[in-house]
């Protein structure tokens, strides 16, 4: 997975691995246009972790050193990582010498693609297996400034190298276009780790009981919303045996394989996040949801009312917080519940659901975008 310093042949130019992976096969739309700082991209690439991770949006969290401006990519130690898109290596630990690869400051690699955009890889690892001893070489053999790579390629390894070493090991990976203005891949890396949206025909079934309750769904729970699941799970591929409403073995096994499938914690439950994310597939309410989550929508307080606060009721619900029923009137017991949200997730409990609000149901949600089918 990595070598050590004393051994490896840092400008070997051997023949490099090339990991298999989906590129999402959008048009390169904005690839020539202008973009704003931090503007969102739908930019075609391949997912550069090539093993389970987990991320949100944290291109705008402050850090000592000001705004991010990246996404940081949650992943064991020693997971592959590979190039988004083609082009050639332009740095290496910042070096752009291919003989002089700077192993002090190992380890970071930089890509310059044919169109011209950019992608920056940071903290691989540079580690020995099983130490924090810096002692290793993230970066796999022939990765050099100047060598070309294709999509999918092998570059290096995740780790927790440079300012990184108090943190649990990630990617951070930055995107800049052809004018060298840095953007938010956040959007394309969805859609480059989801592939095509594997989307539920219209009228295969409406889920109502499954998505309209906010009960968490394991093995022995009976009812209509368990029904619904096990036709959802069949209508997606996943065998959970007839739509009996019980939850049995079988419908526990391709609960777990979906959310495998949809690199989801497997743990055999249907909660907040399984259920948007078959939301998200069934196109029923991840529009809506997505809606909500925007930081720019009106804040919502006490005394209000609309589709927006019912869909707020409804999934504060689902994480444990009683809002009432999701009859769209923003009350005392929706008010006295968003508090209590507000409470646990480090915020300024003043019951008004506002930006740093939305970004503490998306990230309880594990919500990471809406893709439409």
């Amino acid at each position: 997975m990595f070598r050590s310093r004393t051994t490896a042949s840092i400008a070997s130019l051997a023949a490099i691995l090339t990991v298999a992976a989906a590129t999402f096969g959008a048009v390169r739309a904005d690839a020539a246009g202008s973009h704003e700082f931090g503007e969102m991209v739908d930019y075609p690439l391949t997912f550069p972790v090539a093993g389970p991770n987990s991320y949100v949006d944290g291109f705008y969290e402050e850090r000592s050193a000001g705004l991010h401006h990246a996404q940081d990519l949650m992943a064991p130690k020693g997971t592959p990582v590979v190039a988004v898109a083609p082009g050639t290596v332009e740095r290496v630990n910042w070096s752009r010498d291919p003989s002089h690869l700077r192993p002090g400051d190992c380890c970071s690699v930089t890509i310059r693609h044919t169109d011209g955009w950019e992608s920056w890889y940071v903290h691989l690892n540079n580690d020995s297996p099983g130490t924090d001893d810096g002692l290793a070489w993230g970066i796999a053999d022939g990765i050099v400034p100047g060598v070309s790579v294709e999509a999918g390629q092998l570059i290096g390894w995740v780790g927790d190298s440079g300012n990184a070493e108090a943190t649990p090991p990630h990617l951070h990976f930055e995107l800049y276009d052809h004018r060298g203005v840095v953007v938010n891949p956040y959007e394309a890396l969805r859609a480059a780790e989801t592939g095509t949206a594997v989307c539920i025909a219209s009228g295969t079934a409406d889920f109502e009981a499954l998505l309209g309750g906010a009960r968490l769904l394991r093995a022995g729970e009976r009812g209509a919303d368990v029904a619904d699941l096990q036709r959802f799970l069949a209508a997606a591929g996943f065998d959970p045996g007839p739509a009996d409403g019980v939850f049995g073995p079988l419908t526990d096994a391709a609960l777990r394989s979906f959310q495998a499938d949809r690199r989801l914690i497997v743990d055999g439950i249907a909660g907040p996040q399984t259920l948007f994310a078959i939301s998200d597939l069934t196109g029923q309410t991840g529009r809506a949801l997505l809606g909500l989550l925007d930081p720019g929508a009106r804040l919502l307080e006490f005394g209000m009312g609309g589709a927006d606060i019912a869909l707020l009721q409804h999934w504060l619900g689902t994480l444990g917080y009683d809002a009432g029923p999701p009859d769209g009137i923003f009350g005392a017991l929706t008010e006295g519940a968003l508090e209590r949200f507000q409470h646990d997730t480090d915020q300024v409990a003043d019951g008004a659901f506002g930006p740093s609000s939305r970004k503490a149901l998306a990230n309880a949600l594990g919500v990471r975008a809406v893709r439409s089918c």
